[in-house]
């Protein structure tokens, strides 16, 4: 039996292993279910591992992270990969074995051939949750189980500010400690506004030129150690996102239509649209452009990331 998990660590994924860890095993210790990393392990290793009869038990567990061949980014490894193994072992697998695949965010490419591969040999469980009912849907379950109530519009701004499933599970925990009933103050406070909330405002600052701001919030995004050039790659890409969802209201797209395009969180859709209307185009490529420039420049070594940075943060 094979698996794919695509999941980051969460508390939900760790659910999913151990039920399906238990359903294979009368027990687990280190000879039966075997952790590897297809990043420090070689393929004829795994392999090997999936192949071998386990000591102690009629069934094996290998859970391997990191599938690398999943992105199209070249990847250099101590060890030569012959990925037709995995192939010949998916298509044959021994079925004393349980080899459970686990595909972080930043190897999910599901139009990756080697992707594809292990998808149509596997049964697929899909933990990211892009589809924003199946978060919410998680939340519910979560609350319920943890015995919390919120208010409505608390329950909404902590939905807006949990975009993914380890975030929600992290601040869940937090509100439980806080009180079985929330209210939209309490959420406000209690939980953490993203980074690229910030980076929102600051794209939004930095369009209207208003300089106060703009400084006020890059001083508060220095006091969580936010390096420039990690601000140079967010605000391109809100400035970019700004740009497609301009570009596609222009085209007469709905909210709706613009968020299934792009894959973006509806409420972010929303937001950007109530900005993005006191700027026009040309305003919002200029940045880019810039933003792109500068980001050469100091890569190049040719200017300072953090004068040049603040440099443009005071430029129109």
């Amino acid at each position: 039996m094979n698996y794919l998990l695509i999941s980051d660590p969460s508390l939900l994924l760790k659910s999913t292993l151990n039920q399906i860890i238990n359903e294979a095993l009368p027990f687990k210790d280190e000879l039966n279910c075997i952790d590897v990393d297809f990043e420090t392990t070689s393929l004829d290793e795994i392999i090997d591992q999936l192949q071998t009869p386990s000591f102690n038990s009629e069934k094996k567990v290998v859970i391997a992270k990191n599938p690398y061949f999943f992105s199209d980014e070249k990847k250099k490894l101590p060890f030569e990969n012959n990925l037709k193994l995995l192939d010949e072992y998916l298509q044959n697998p021994n079925q004393d074995s349980i080899f459970v695949i686990i595909c972080s965010q930043q190897y999910y490419l599901p139009k990756n051939k080697y992707f594809q591969l292990v998808k149509k040999y596997s049964q697929v469980q899909n933990l990211l949750f892009e589809n924003q009912e199946d978060l919410k849907n998680y939340a519910i379950t979560l609350k319920e189980k943890l015995g919390l109530s919120f208010d409505a519009d608390a329950f909404q701004l902590f939905l807006n500010r949990c975009t993914n499933v380890s975030t929600l599970e992290r601040e869940i925990t937090k509100l439980s400690l806080y009180g079985q009933h929330l209210d939209y103050e309490s959420v406000d406070q209690l939980v953490s506004r993203p980074l690229e909330d910030n980076v929102f405002d600051l794209s939004n600052a930095i369009l209207k030129k208003d300089k106060q701001k703009t400084m006020k919030l890059y001083d508060d995004l220095k006091k969580i150690k936010t390096e420039p050039i990690q601000l140079i790659a967010l605000l391109a890409k809100q400035f970019r996102f700004l740009l497609q969802v301009k570009i596609l209201k222009n085209e007469k797209y709905s909210n709706e239509q613009i968020a299934n395009e792009l894959n973006a969180h509806p409420y972010r859709v929303k937001i950007a649209l109530d900005n993005c209307r006191q700027f026009s185009l040309k305003e919002i490529k200029t940045k880019l452009l810039k933003l792109a420039d500068l980001d050469l420049s100091i890569k190049k070594g040719l200017k300072d990331r953090y004068i040049d940075f603040e440099i443009f943060l005071m430029t129109d």
